[in-house]
Protein backbone atom coordinates (compact mmCIF):
# COMPACT_ATOMS: atom_id res chain seq x y z
CA UNK A 1 0.00 0.00 0.00
CA UNK A 2 1.74 3.49 -0.71
CA UNK A 3 1.82 6.10 2.31
CA UNK A 4 -0.32 9.30 1.12
CA UNK A 5 1.33 12.33 2.62
CA UNK A 6 -1.74 14.50 3.85
CA UNK A 7 -1.41 18.55 4.52
CA UNK A 8 -2.39 19.18 8.26
CA UNK A 9 -6.27 19.44 8.28
CA UNK A 10 -7.90 22.80 8.56
CA UNK A 11 -9.76 23.60 11.76
CA UNK A 12 -11.90 25.87 12.77
CA UNK A 13 -13.63 26.96 16.09
CA UNK A 14 -17.77 27.31 16.17
CA UNK A 15 -17.71 31.20 15.93
CA UNK A 16 -15.48 30.85 12.30
CA UNK A 17 -17.47 27.51 11.57
CA UNK A 18 -20.88 29.39 12.22
CA UNK A 19 -19.68 32.42 9.83
CA UNK A 20 -18.48 29.99 6.86
CA UNK A 21 -22.06 28.15 6.97
CA UNK A 22 -24.08 31.59 7.25
CA UNK A 23 -22.28 31.96 3.94
CA UNK A 24 -23.21 28.84 2.31
CA UNK A 25 -21.13 26.03 3.62
CA UNK A 26 -22.23 22.69 5.05
CA UNK A 27 -21.87 21.31 8.07
CA UNK A 28 -21.75 17.72 8.47
CA UNK A 29 -21.97 16.28 12.09
CA UNK A 30 -20.70 12.80 12.66
CA UNK A 31 -22.08 12.26 16.02
CA UNK A 32 -24.42 8.96 16.42
CA UNK A 33 -28.40 9.10 15.76
CA UNK A 34 -29.16 8.98 19.26
CA UNK A 35 -26.88 12.14 20.20
CA UNK A 36 -28.00 13.97 17.54
CA UNK A 37 -31.73 13.53 19.08
CA UNK A 38 -30.30 14.68 22.29
CA UNK A 39 -29.03 17.73 20.81
CA UNK A 40 -28.08 18.91 17.41
CA UNK A 41 -26.58 21.78 15.30
CA UNK A 42 -29.03 24.16 14.11
CA UNK A 43 -29.48 27.60 12.26
CA UNK A 44 -26.98 26.07 8.98
CA UNK A 45 -27.76 23.28 6.71
CA UNK A 46 -26.85 19.81 8.25
CA UNK A 47 -26.19 16.64 6.87
CA UNK A 48 -25.89 13.92 9.53
CA UNK A 49 -23.53 10.92 8.28
CA UNK A 50 -22.38 8.65 11.98
CA UNK A 51 -18.86 7.85 11.90
CA UNK A 52 -19.83 4.38 12.13
CA UNK A 53 -21.03 4.63 8.58
CA UNK A 54 -18.72 7.48 7.00
CA UNK A 55 -16.67 5.05 4.92
CA UNK A 56 -19.94 3.38 3.42
CA UNK A 57 -21.80 6.92 3.08
CA UNK A 58 -18.72 9.86 2.39
CA UNK A 59 -19.49 9.82 -1.55
CA UNK A 60 -22.99 11.78 -0.57
CA UNK A 61 -21.03 14.92 0.70
CA UNK A 62 -20.65 17.05 -2.33
CA UNK A 63 -16.95 17.66 -3.35
CA UNK A 64 -18.07 21.39 -4.87
CA UNK A 65 -18.89 23.26 -1.28
CA UNK A 66 -17.57 23.86 1.68
CA UNK A 67 -17.66 21.10 4.17
CA UNK A 68 -17.32 21.59 7.79
CA UNK A 69 -17.25 18.33 10.21
CA UNK A 70 -18.11 18.25 13.36
CA UNK A 71 -18.76 15.76 16.36
CA UNK A 72 -19.50 16.44 20.05
CA UNK A 73 -15.44 17.39 20.81
CA UNK A 74 -13.68 17.25 17.36
CA UNK A 75 -12.05 14.03 17.84
CA UNK A 76 -14.01 11.93 15.52
CA UNK A 77 -14.75 15.04 12.98
CA UNK A 78 -10.58 15.37 13.02
CA UNK A 79 -10.69 11.87 11.74
CA UNK A 80 -13.73 11.83 9.03
CA UNK A 81 -11.99 15.28 7.46
CA UNK A 82 -8.69 13.25 7.04
CA UNK A 83 -10.81 10.26 5.89
CA UNK A 84 -12.35 12.83 3.04
CA UNK A 85 -9.07 14.38 2.79
CA UNK A 86 -7.66 11.13 1.74
CA UNK A 87 -10.64 10.66 -0.84
CA UNK A 88 -9.56 13.77 -2.85
CA UNK A 89 -11.84 16.39 -0.79
CA UNK A 90 -10.75 19.74 -1.16
CA UNK A 91 -12.87 22.01 0.77
CA UNK A 92 -13.32 20.38 4.21
CA UNK A 93 -11.99 21.94 7.71
CA UNK A 94 -13.14 20.11 11.24
CA UNK A 95 -14.41 22.14 13.85
CA UNK A 96 -12.10 22.25 17.05
CA UNK A 97 -13.94 21.48 20.14
CA UNK A 98 -17.44 20.57 18.20
CA UNK A 99 -21.02 21.16 19.65
CA UNK A 100 -19.56 21.29 23.36
CA UNK A 101 -17.90 24.43 22.21
CA UNK A 102 -20.97 25.67 19.92
CA UNK A 103 -23.17 24.90 22.95
CA UNK A 104 -21.15 27.16 24.96
CA UNK A 105 -21.10 30.30 22.56
CA UNK A 106 -24.81 30.20 22.63
CA UNK A 107 -25.28 29.32 19.21
CA UNK A 108 -28.64 27.79 17.98
CA UNK A 109 -29.37 23.86 18.99
CA UNK A 110 -32.45 21.56 18.38
CA UNK A 111 -33.44 19.10 21.31
CA UNK A 112 -31.40 19.71 24.84
CA UNK A 113 -28.79 21.70 25.11
CA UNK A 114 -27.87 20.16 29.03
CA UNK A 115 -27.16 17.14 27.39
CA UNK A 116 -23.97 18.37 25.83
CA UNK A 117 -23.15 20.78 29.07
CA UNK A 118 -23.72 17.71 31.05
CA UNK A 119 -20.80 15.79 29.60
CA UNK A 120 -23.08 13.94 27.25
CA UNK A 121 -20.99 14.00 24.34
CA UNK A 122 -21.29 10.59 23.27
CA UNK A 123 -17.30 9.80 23.10
CA UNK A 124 -17.78 7.38 25.50
CA UNK A 125 -13.73 8.89 27.37
CA UNK A 126 -16.37 11.37 29.64
CA UNK A 127 -13.26 13.94 29.34
CA UNK A 128 -13.59 15.92 26.06
CA UNK A 129 -16.45 18.38 27.00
Amino acid sequence: MTQVDLPEARDACPTTAQKRLAEGALLVDVREADEVAACGFAGCAVMTIPLSQFEARFAEIPRDREVILACASGDRSLKATYFLMYQGYAKVTNMKHGLARWVARGFPVTGSATAVSAGGCGCGSGTCC
